[in-house]
């Protein structure tokens, strides 16, 4: 028995028992420290659940505030609407991201290096649907679905267009949400159309010849169409002619593209620009096409969807009020609006899978879309949903534009170019036929050419 007087003794009892209360509370707390260094790894759930403070979300909300995910943008007025409301989805999320925003054509080549390296360089790369066949069996890109299923309720995947969602989709797949998208269609000079003597605007290729050649006079123009070569040029107008005609891309896994369908396509297309459209016509660019509707030089045109919003605009159009909207006209095998579309992947290489998903959610839903629909100039939304909503319509409502435009998305064909991967070679060595032949070429030489050069491309 240790006696109190005793000072040594004494010391030696208080050291003691403050070895055995530090013990005990190293003991007692172990385990959640532990459960604290989970949470901060992982997802906190242990801990949250003992405390039932929360710690468990807080600990998920400082992972996510941790990551930063790369996009590749292209150059582009939805991409600088988006640009300017990061800072929401940041909050919202925690989730950081930076934008490389690049020109179309240097979208494309510095984003094929990353993805085909496997580099995590990108989290999100925006992809022209014309190559989802391609990255796809590459194994480029990560299919999605499995993230769709488990975010159906909030995603509502079904609300995008169909044309749009589908041109990401190959081998039972998902591949991307559609971003911005268009399809084509004739807008038409009401005012010169009432000048001629025309009632309604040419639902037929043959009247569409007839109301050019008759609209062409007074230095005024009939038409303007791309001429300018190249796969994303004037074969994607000249593909609407092509399909109307009953052309056939490839038969048996082979491409047909001197036949007696692509020849006629082919002269028509080239007549109408040669003979009725302005000077310099068979050179003109997208950018081309829409100023002289706008200046209102050309009676018609055909072209993008996404033109009207700038043709409508007092600022930069002669024309507001005076354009008038209706589908392509048909050929022999009926009428054939183009589909594109830009969509949001994730590459296989990212490091930050779920992150880039939830962006992509974000970035494609109704509410962004509708936001900076209504705040900016978005002619292009690609759900439903968008262009059933009052206010969007109610801002857009030039007349019969929005049906008719909706009308040419829901039936475009997701193939109206095919989606193979040797497209590109494909698409610009017939741009180069077609710009041969606006040069006066005879169309099944050019076409023959060119079908000789294809075929190497599928050997």
């Amino acid at each position: 028995m240790v006696k109190l007087g005793n000072k040594k003794a004494s010391i030696t009892l208080v050291c003691l028992m403050i070895f055995a209360l530090l013990l005990a509370a190293c003991s007692s707390n172990g385990n959640a420290g532990n459960g604290n260094n989970g949470a901060g790894e992982a997802n906190g759930a242990v801990n949250g659940a003992e405390s039932g403070t929360g710690n468990g979300a807080a600990a998920e909300k400082d992972k996510k505030e941790s990551v930063t995910i790369t996009a590749a943008m292209q150059q582009h007025s939805a991409v600088d609407a988006i640009k300017e409301m990061l800072p929401e989805f940041e909050q919202q999320t925690g989730i950081k991201v930076q934008f490389d925003i690049l020109p179309q054509e240097e979208l494309h080549s510095k984003t094929e290096l990353a993805l085909a390296s496997n580099s995590d360089q990108y989290d999100v790369v925006m992809m022209d649907m014309m190559f989802t066949t391609q990255y796809a069996k590459a194994g480029w890109v990560s299919p999605l679905e499995d993230l769709i299923s488990a975010n159906e309720a909030t995603l509502q995947s079904d609300d995008f267009m169909e044309g749009f969602l589908s041109a990401f989709q190959t081998d039972g797949h998902t591949y991307g949400l559609p971003f911005y998208g268009e399809s084509t269609m004739l807008m038409y000079n009401k005012e010169m159309f009432e000048q001629a003597g025309i009632a309604n605007p040419p639902t037929t290729i043959d009247e569409l010849i007839a109301a050019a050649k008759e609209l062409t006079k007074d230095g005024k123009y009939g038409i303007a169409m791309r001429g300018a070569r190249g796969e994303g040029m004037n074969i994607y107008v000249w593909a609407g002619f092509y399909n109307a005609f009953g052309g056939k891309w490839l038969v048996d896994g082979k491409p047909v593209m001197n036949s007696p369908e692509a020849i006629k396509a082919t002269e028509v297309y080239a007549d109408l620009i040669k003979n009725y459209a302005p000077p310099g016509g068979a050179n003109f660019s997208w950018d081309q096409v829409q100023l002289a509707v706008q200046q209102g030089t050309v009676a018609m045109a055909i072209d993008a969807t996404n033109f009207a919003a700038r043709l409508e605009s007092p600022e930069n159009s002669k024309v507001v009020g005076k354009i008038g909207y209706a589908p392509v006209p048909s050929g022999p095998a009926g009428s054939s609006p183009s589909v594109y579309t830009a969509g949001l992947v994730v590459p296989k290489g990212s490091e930050h899978q779920e992150a880039a998903f939830e962006f992509i959610s974000w970035a494609t839903s109704k509410e962004i879309q509708l936001k900076t629909a209504i705040e900016g100039l978005r002619a292009d939304a690609t759900r439903k949903s968008v262009w059933e909503d009052q206010s969007y319509r109610d801002k857009y409502n030039y007349e019969g534009w929005t049906d008719v435009t909706v009308q040419a998305m829901e039936e475009a064909n997701a193939d109206y170019r095919p989606r193979i991967k040797e497209w590109k070679r494909m698409g610009d060595r017939l741009g180069i036929a077609v710009s041969e032949v606006l040069a006066s070429s005879d169309a099944k030489e050019a076409l023959d050419s060119a079908q000789k050069d294809i075929e190497q491309f599928f050997k």
